[in-house]
């Protein structure tokens, strides 16, 4: 079933390839150390959309509406 970005919680950090794909939230880079604290969970979401779609054959992009801080999925029931 399609979950949407608040259902998902922390269950969106597998599908974040910035975090290693939920290995990690943070790390340390030669400028300083990063934390992800949310900041790509909106093109994370995208991506779980796009892997959903694909899993199961079906064009969801007229149930999204994307905003430029979030994403929102409509029509929620059309894929229980």
């Amino acid at each position: 079933m399609l979950e949407t970005i608040e259902e998902l919680d922390e269950c969106l950090c597998k599908y974040c390839y910035r975090t290693d794909y939920g290995e990690r939230k943070g790390g340390s880079t030669p400028n300083g150390y990063w934390s992800c604290e949310g900041s790509f969970c909106e093109e994370t979401y995208e991506s779980y959309l796009d892997d959903y779609s694909a899993e199961h054959n079906c064009d969801i992009t007229h149930n999204v509406i994307k905003y430029m801080t979030k994403v929102k999925l409509t029509n929620k029931e059309c894929f229980e």
